[in-house]
């Protein structure tokens, strides 16, 4: 049986950095993979640190593009990027932003969605709007009688929400103090997400190189990435799984899961036995 995942993330960027490696791993078992990008990015780097320098008026434009190449060199069958405000998402009214969501999953009909977690990984107040909407449009999406004319209604089966395990932030903190000293400006902090608190965690150890490749895409933002370079030179260890709550059924943490699909694929195994 052929399985669709769709992410509802914030920024291009998002989806590689974040579970890059766990886009990669179901695209390789054939699972069709589809991203959306809540914004364009316009307020992030424009490029330096080795990179070409982006008029700042264009930087919304170039990311949405380097977006695509990271979609295409992670095999993603296809990526959408909407224009709502970055770094003002959560300012937007929340219907709007709802709604689009839900005319996109009855379009794409995934059975598996990642989004961002209550915290936003590190606190950033755009993906914790992003995951806050993504979650509600994920319920109405399935209501047949919520908004018809946005497509027929369609029933995710399971939703995960990425987090940063603890540990990665300890190491963040210890070996990138200009990101540490960023966290300490925004005002929701870290949870500390430690292994008895996650639901799913995907080992992409093997998928690190190919996952390095999709990050490149992205060549504004070089400064975030000789960040990561250092963090890949120091620790490359801490960088090869990449951890999920369930938003449902289950919310929260354990039983750990090892794969987003396990349930899934046991039912679809069970539904092939002979009567």
């Amino acid at each position: 049986m052929a399985f669709t995942l769709a992410t509802i993330l914030a920024h291009p960027d998002d989806e590689t950095f974040g579970s890059g490696g766990t886009l990669i791993r179901y695209v390789s078992e054939g699972v069709a993979v589809h991203s959306l990008c809540l914004t364009e990015g316009e307020k992030g780097w424009a490029g330096g640190d080795g990179a070409p320098i982006v008029p700042r008026e264009h930087v919304g434009k170039a990311r949405a593009l380097e977006l695509e190449e990271a979609g295409r060199r992670m095999g993603l069958a296809s990526v959408t990027c909407l224009k709502y405000p970055d770094g003002d998402l959560a300012s937007v009214k929340e219907e709007y932003v709802v709604r689009d969501i839900v005319r996109w999953l009855r379009q794409v009909r995934p059975d598996v969605v990642i989004t961002w977690g209550p915290d936003g990984g590190y606190g950033h107040p755009d993906h914790i709007a992003a995951g806050e909407r993504a979650t509600r449009a994920v319920e109405l999406a399935g209501i047949a009688r919520h908004e018809p004319e946005l497509g027929d209604h369609v029933h995710v089966k399971r939703c995960y929400r990425f987090v940063i395990q603890a540990e990665f932030i300890d190491s963040l903190v210890r070996l990138m103090p200009e990101f540490a000293e960023y966290m300490t400006t925004l005002a929701t902090k870290p949870q500390r997400w430690t292994h008895d608190r996650l639901g799913a965690l995907i080992d992409v150890s093997a998928l690190m190189d190919r996952k390095w490749d999709a990050m490149q895409a992205h060549r504004t933002q070089t400064p975030d990435l000789n960040m990561w370079q250092r963090v890949r030179q120091a620790e490359p260890q801490i960088l090869t799984q990449e951890a999920f709550i369930r938003a449902f059924p289950e919310p929260g943490g354990p039983p750990l899961e090892t794969d987003l699909f396990v349930v899934l694929k046991a039912r679809a195994a069970a539904a092939l036995r002979p009567s």
